[in-house]
């Protein structure tokens, strides 16, 4: 049998595993918060529009259309001026997941600092744990201190950043800027217009409205903690616009490998509430001092600052 301490590492690395690629769906509303571990292996699957296939050729009428439908995105976010203002952004929601111990309900809150600054706190079953994620490097913070991630990890949470809807339409006269036209599908009852959006080796494919310009859906290729290729597809609903007239989701329905496996309800989203570039500064691991039995005393419960 496990001892207590055995099973609360277990459930806090499945907690890790299950929100180290959904970071940024908090944050941005048009990308994904993805997969649990372990990853099973993933099924064939038959193309679709949802597959983020290599994009073909396009043509310079449906590049233009591209391009259009991407503008339209942009004004149903609330406009290329409106979001080249977006410096930071911090969520607080609910996520219920499953994992393979049933459903299992989360708190979370997000804080992002454009362009590559990321911190994500857990309450859960076992308690409250952090991930930090900057170019330097990422960790996991508990209340034993800090822990590194491998940096494969570290990588894909920082393309989460890098596949939000506000991170690319600032991007978007950048040489590294890419746009692709990707087909139709159904989203609900609405027929959207698909568009690949890709910025260098990152790429998320949003499924837009064409009447409102509203992205329903995005879809994305991604690496689980177990190191696994999943495809993530996320629908989006709930649009609501804040007192800056930026409008975002804030009810998320994500599918890992066409398998439906979390829900997100974003309680609150706030632009620019300036957040703490502290935040991400990794601190010290605790020294355990001798407590007046000369045992070592307990760490104090370790999480980010406000």
């Amino acid at each position: 049998m496990r001892s207590p301490l055995s099973r609360i590492a277990s459930g806090i690395a499945t907690l890790v595993a299950l929100v180290a690629l959904g970071a940024a769906a908090a944050a941005a509303g048009a990308t994904s918060l993805a997969a649990p571990g372990p990853t099973p292996p993933a099924p064939a699957r038959t193309p679709s529009a949802s597959s983020t296939p290599a994009a073909a050729p396009a043509t310079a009428a449906s590049q233009a259309e591209a391009r259009a439908l991407f503008g339209k995105a942009v004004s149903a976010l609330g406009g290329k001026e409106k979001i080249a203002a977006v410096r930071d952004v911090r969520t607080r929601g609910q996520v219920s997941a499953k994992t393979g111990s049933g459903e299992m309900s989360l708190s979370m809150e997000t804080s992002m600092i454009f362009p590559d600054r990321l911190a994500q706190q857990v309450d859960g079953p076992y308690g409250r744990f952090a991930m930090i994620a900057t170019p330097a490097g990422a960790y996991l913070l508990t209340d034993q201190g800090p822990k590194d991630l491998p940096n494969p990890m570290r990588d894909e949470l920082l393309r989460q950043v890098t596949r939000t809807a506000f991170f690319l339409v600032q991007k978007a006269d950048d040489p590294k800027f890419r746009l692709a036209p990707g087909g139709e599908e159904k989203v609900g009852d609405v027929a959207t217009r698909a568009i690949d959006v890709a910025y260098g080796d990152v790429s998320v494919r949003w499924f837009v409205d064409p009447a409102t310009g509203r992205i329903l859906r995005s879809a994305h290729d991604s690496i689980s903690p177990a190191g696994k290729s999943v495809h993530v597809v996320s629908d989006f609903s709930d649009f609501k616009a804040d007192d800056g007239g930026i409008t975002l989701p804030h009810r998320i329905l994500v599918k890992t490998e066409a398998e439906p496996d979390q829900t997100v309800v974003l309680e609150e989203i706030k632009i620019n509430p300036g957040i703490d570039p502290g935040l991400f500064v990794r601190p010290a691991a605790p020294t355990p001092g001798p407590d007046a039995k000369g045992t070592p005393a307990p760490a104090a419960t370790a999480k980010p600052r406000p």
